[in-house]
């Protein structure tokens, strides 16, 4: 376990290492995602959703108005420092189901792990990528 958690550690700390050239790029991030909203507005917009036309509008109208890559950077970094402590609460608790002796807790921790993990890298992954946008 711990070889595995000090992987990611040492993973999310490279990728938070990559934020720094950032303050040079254009708002690329903020352009793609208002180029997501753009699309899921015409989709809400085609099936008569109102209320979700709203909220897109409202969310379209407030990343033109405030979003800079730092802060789409910052908000993708946080969500992985989110999922390491998630993994490390996670392996807490497998290693008190293993002291334990439980096997169905074992399992079941070990299967909430593996999600966590997966999910840890994800957003390491989201954040690389969104890293390699700015400086296409």
């Amino acid at each position: 376990m711990k070889k595995t958690w000090l992987g990611y550690l040492s993973l999310a700390a490279t990728a938070g290492i990559l934020l720094l050239p950032v303050a040079h790029a254009a708002e690329r991030l903020c352009e793609d995602k208002k180029s997501v909203l753009r699309q899921q507005l015409e989709q809400a917009q085609a099936h008569d959703n109102h209320h979700r036309v709203r909220g897109l509008q409202r969310a379209l109208q407030s990343i033109e108005e405030n979003c800079t890559n730092e802060q789409v950077l910052a908000e993708s970094a946080e969500e992985v420092r989110e999922s390491q402590e998630e993994v490390r609460e996670r392996e807490l608790a497998l290693e008190e189901a293993l002291r334990e002796g439980d096997e169905d807790d074992i399992q079941k921790r070990r299967e909430k792990l593996e999600e966590e993990v997966r999910e840890l890298e994800e957003h390491t992954q989201e954040l690389n990528s969104l890293q390699h946008r700015i400086n296409e």
